[in-house]
């Protein structure tokens, strides 16, 4: 069977990108665990990677470090933690609102915030109560089928969260403590104008662009956060030639972006227009992410096989994805790039 590819005559070589990853061995026990993956993220300080357990209902924590001595950095995984709770059901989409506090996005729940435990080599599998459990977009209106999240600021001891509503069409807003502690929030609908599927969310690191992963119209959907949004907002922007696209991330500079396509090998690259992220985008570069016999081993139908989380870690140097099939893989991106 053969992949239709988008833009075949950029794509790049990931043989000279893929980073080895070296792996303890009950943490490789643990990745072999997962099952079926979803998001990925790195913590703000570098220092762990979780991955969404998806199909067991847990969240791995990874503690990783980067070995930069040589010519290509090396990811080493050092231990883990497992994050079991009541509250987490198909566990789909995570962002971090602080190194010990993960907010994760359960498809068949709410949005769960969980204070992380202090780690210790006895205790590697934890059973948490959240901090707090999100369960409404407003007064009249509940959580539907919340996939994926981000943390889109944090001021005065508040946090604003944008949650994708999977099924129901929408990006809801959520402001709380950023403690994850009790005080009566802050939920509204903020975007649901275009949106079917949205499978994905990110925001720029100066905050003036949300782009969002709209899986139905293969396509990426980049509204000005500058404007003041609401549910009546377009997307000014749209990002072409992805199949089914899932995990995206802004670069650091946010110059970039990268999003994992589901239904290829590859990962999709897309630079602004004179910085700007208004009008149509064609990917720049596409790297494949997974060789042919892992894709079709996943391959269960044309939405499946490919990448589904992606994230870059802080310095914008190394990127992670991760699927069912390959819970975790790291490239160099100025390998990738340049």
């Amino acid at each position: 069977m053969n992949i239709a590819v988008p833009n075949a005559d950029r794509i790049i070589d990931d043989s000279r990108a893929r980073l080895d990853i070296v792996v303890a061995q009950e943490a490789e026990l643990a990745m072999a665990r997962l099952g079926r993956t979803e998001d990925v993220k790195f913590s703000p300080d570098g220092r762990r990677i979780a991955i969404a357990g998806f199909a067991k209902g847990t969240c791995l924590l990874l503690d990783v470090e980067i070995e930069r001595s040589g010519s290509r950095p090396i990811l080493h995984v050092t231990d883990y933690m497992e994050l079991h709770s009541a509250a987490l059901n198909e566990p789909h989409g995570f962002d971090f609102i602080d190194d010990r506090t993960l907010v994760v996005a359960n498809r068949m729940g709410g949005v769960a915030i969980l204070a992380i435990p202090v780690h210790s080599k006895a205790q590697r599998i934890h059973n948490l109560t959240p901090l707090r459990t999100i369960t409404r977009a407003g007064l009249a209106t509940r959580l539907h089928s919340p996939g994926s999240v981000c943390v889109s600021g944090t001021k005065n001891g508040r946090c604003e969260l944008l949650v994708c509503n999977n099924y129901k069409h929408r990006i809801t807003r959520h402001v709380i403590r950023a403690d994850g502690g009790r005080s009566l929030p802050r939920n509204s609908v903020l975007l649901e104008q275009g949106l079917d599927v949205p499978d994905g969310i990110a925001i720029s690191p100066d905050k003036a662009w949300i782009a969002v992963s709209n899986h139905m119209t293969h396509s990426v959907l980049v509204f000005d956060n500058k404007e003041r949004l609401n549910r009546q907002s377009r997307h000014v922007g749209t990002l072409l030639g992805v199949s089914y696209p899932h995990g995206l991330r802004f670069s650091p500079n946010g110059n970039r972006i990268y999003v994992a396509d589901a239904g290829t090998p590859y990962v999709q690259v897309y630079e602004p227009h004179r910085g700007n992220w208004t009008g149509e985008h064609g990917s720049v570069a596409s790297f494949r992410v997974l060789d042919d016999e892992t894709f079709y081993k996943g391959r269960h139908n044309p939405e499946e096989g490919g990448s589904k989380g992606l994230d870059l870690d802080p310095s914008g140097e190394l990127l992670v994805v991760t699927n069912e099939e390959q819970p975790l893989a790291c490239f160099h991106v100025p390998a990738l790039l340049t």
